[in-house]
């Protein structure tokens, strides 16, 4: 997993760093983390972060105004506080920060917000998807297809898309199939989110269309019966 440090104090990054890989040894997490001395220098990197440890005050942006930028992109990130202003707590739970750990950091009060992050991550509801860029995580229940654009491929969701150099045929391997199917050979749809459809395309809950193949037809129409049955949908 990639965290961030994000933190002016370089003693502070070096020490939560080495507490970091002691928990990762000790959990066997494998855990990658890139340091930051300003909230600037953070925004500006292109990869993904499942966690960020933020710093409250910080010389250009503080730790709020950058935790907001990151919400904005990412709003799955985990985002813990570390400060040494334990009147700044209540601040940052308005960015919906996970933890305010006090500095200096008490080791066991960081592997217990560890501990608690990953009792928090549910994987049977999260298509986690690793890629040169970095690691995402998105809600399996917020995807309403995923497109092949050749060796890409584009998975809309109820807010935005993401497109991930990826083969879509990873993609519908790592989705529920009793939830998702093949729909054409570019396209995987996700039940949830079909208001109809004909036999030549789908219809999804946000005006979107996705093709249906006649050599997929059939599959298809009985995976979306099934769907119905067990989840007593709402949709046809």
């Amino acid at each position: 997993m990639f965290v961030a440090v994000c933190d002016d104090e370089k003693t502070m990054q070096n020490g939560l760093i080495h507490l970091l890989e002691e928990y990762g040894r000790k959990k066997g997490v494998d855990i990658s983390a890139d340091r930051f001395e300003n909230g600037y220098d953070l925004l500006r990197s292109s990869r993904t972060y499942e966690i960020v440890f933020m710093d409250y005050r910080m010389d250009g942006i503080n730790g709020i105004e950058t935790a907001k930028k990151i919400r904005e992109a990412n709003d799955c990130c985990t985002i813990i506080f570390i400060s040494a202003y334990p009147e700044a707590a209540l601040d940052s739970f308005e960015v919906g920060t996970f933890r305010f750990l006090k500095k200096p950091v008490d080791k066991q009060k960081l592997f217990r917000a560890l501990d608690d992050y990953f009792k928090s991550v549910d994987i049977d509801n999260l298509l986690i998807i690793k890629t040169r860029d970095g690691v995402w995580k998105i809600k399996i229940s917020d995807i309403i297809y995923a497109e092949a654009k050749g060796k890409h491929t584009v998975i809309r969701t109820v807010r935005d898309f993401k497109e991930v150099f990826v083969h879509l045929k990873v993609i519908e391997n790592k989705l529920p199939p009793q939830k998702f199917v093949r729909c054409h050979r570019a396209y995987v749809a996700g039940f949830e989110h079909i208001c109809n459809h004909t036999n030549s395309e789908i219809l999804f809950d946000n005006g979107e269309k996705a093709q249906l193949g006649k050599a997929y037809i059939k599959k298809f129409k009985e995976a979306f019966k099934n769907y119905i049955i067990r989840y007593n949908s709402r949709t046809l």
